[in-house]
């Protein structure tokens, strides 16, 4: 019995190592948030409380955030308070392309003031 689970230890190790990766600079974390967040169609929520433009939403964002520049660092909110307000909006997939049901939208503003605030929003 002992022998079996000697020979599954590095199968488990691999297992739990391809799950980590380098961590995501700031200005790409922010840049996923912003894509998440303008995904067509816009979600009610999102175009209301943010005040989204209609046309170049991505660009809009970034712009008045400024991570559209590679030195971009989070300060209000932290890293790690983005990172708990992005949960939501990738409960349907990892991906990037990955559009988040407008509940998950809805709650992430809701749960997440401070991140309002910061895309240029109303609380």
């Amino acid at each position: 019995m002992l022998h079996r689970s000697v020979r599954a230890a590095p199968l488990l190790i691999l297992f739990l190592l391809s799950c980590v990766g380098p961590v995501a600079p700031d200005h790409e974390l922010c840049r996923d948030v912003i894509t998440r967040l303008c995904a067509e169609p816009t979600c009610v929520t999102a175009q209301s409380r943010l005040n989204l433009p209609a046309m170049n939403c991505v660009a809009e964002l970034e712009m008045r955030t400024g991570c559209n520049s590679t030195e971009f660092a989070f300060t209000s909110p932290t890293r790690d308070e983005v990172l708990t307000c992005r949960l939501p909006l990738v409960r349907d997939g990892a991906q990037r392309s990955a559009q988040p049901a407008c509940e998950y939208v809805d709650e992430t503003l809701r749960i997440c003031p401070t991140l309002v605030v910061f895309l240029g929003g109303t609380p």
